[in-house]
This record gives structure tokens, sequence and C-alpha cells, in this order.
């Protein structure tokens, strides 16, 4: 099983390396994929460094973790809006093993937007990380809403489809209180009061340095 976890990763923070490694320990992963994306299409506004800036932010955060994990940077060196659909399509070219998509239960219940919804929902697993205990949209709601009516659910956390072929799981990680937002704004706050010593909690000393290097979100 092959992992995929994308994002903006604007900028990486002690949130996503939980996530990722608590995974790597639950799940028997061969390879476990960051996929930072150029440009979120359904987002309004974009990314507030540059794409090679988050890469090598990226690069320094996971640097000495679990050697399963590689960042793809497809995405990125394609310099345009990211859909999922053909990253995936792209993957399945280069590997044979069953890829499992890795999203929020946020995420989850806007996947009916995604461009090619459907035809993604044949081409990979998912497991969805809980963050909160109220659901935004039932599971099979959002099934059916995409044209399958098969699905099932093999135990509480556990949702077959596609002639069990494909599975939707259900994760219980506890998520550490950190978001790429709320980090954006406490190191422009650091910027602005010229406190610069320690990082903001949430981020890896190793990740600071470079960003007080280039100083990075010193603005916007």
């Amino acid at each position: 099983m092959i992992g995929l976890f994308g994002g903006t990763f604007d900028p990486p923070h002690l949130g996503h390396i939980h996530l990722i490694q608590s995974l790597l320990k639950q799940f028997n992963f061969s390879k476990f994929y960051l996929i930072p994306n150029y440009r979120n299409p359904l987002k309004t506004k974009g990314p507030a460094v540059t794409a090679e800036e988050r890469l090598l932010l990226l690069r320094t955060a996971i640097k000495g973790l679990d050697s399963r994990i590689e960042i793809l940077d497809w995405e990125m060196r394609k310099q345009e809006p990211s859909f999922t659909i053909d990253t995936v399509k792209y993957l399945r070219t280069l590997h044979s093993e069953p890829l499992t998509f890795i999203i929020g239960d946020d995420i989850f219940s806007q996947l009916s937007e995604w461009k090619s919804a459907a035809e993604l929902f044949q081409l990979v697993d998912w497991m969805v990380i809980k963050r909160s205990e109220e659901i935004v949209l039932e599971p099979q709601q959002l099934m059916h809403k995409l044209g399958i009516f098969d699905s099932h659910f093999v135990d509480k956390n556990h949702l077959a489809y596609s002639q069990d072929q494909r599975s939707i799981r259900f994760c219980d990680i506890k998520a550490l209180p950190f978001s790429s937002t709320q980090m954006r704004s406490e190191l422009r706050e650091l910027w602005k009061k010229n406190k610069l010593d320690d990082p903001p909690q949430g981020i890896q000393r190793s990740v600071w340095l470079l960003i007080k290097e280039k100083r990075l979100y010193s603005v916007g």
C-alpha cells in the first residue's frame, strides 16, 4: 500500500509531522508520498511563499525521518493548478500497488466538488482522518452523489464499495493543535516584533532557521 498525502505545506509544521509518523506507525505503507501542490484550484488565494521555497521547507522538515517518506514534486513542476485525478493517473503509471489517499474529514465532505471525483474513487482507496465528532456529510451520502450505490460498512470505521474492490477507512488520530494559517500569522507577528530567537510552537527549529535565513512569511 502506497500512501498519498497532499497539501500546500505553507509552511510545514509539527501537525503534519505528527500525522505522518502516526500513520506510518499504525499502517503498513511501503511508501508514503508527500505531494505539495502548486496551487489549490478550489482556493482563490495562492500560497504565501514560492513553490521552490515551500519545497525546500518540506525537505528540511522531513530530513532524518522514516525512509519510506518521499516528496513527489510533480504537481509543482507542472506550475499550474493541481488536480488530484491527474496526479493519481501519473502515479498509476509508476506503481501497480494500491494507492491510498489521506485526507481530513473536513475535506472528505467536499470530495464531490473535485475534478473527476467519481473516476478518482475508482482509482484509489481513502483514509479519512477524523478531526471532529461532528459529521458534516454521511459517507454513503457522498457515495450516492458520485453515483456509487453499492457501498456498505464492513465495520464502523471501514466502508467498502465497487464490489469490495475499494475502501474508505476512518482513522482516529489525535491531531496536534497547529495549522499552516495559524503558523503564518504567528510568524508575521514574530517578524513584526523582531522576536526571532525561538521558533513559534509548532515549527521545527531546522525549518525556523531556514525561514529566518530567507525572511519568509515576514509580510502578507
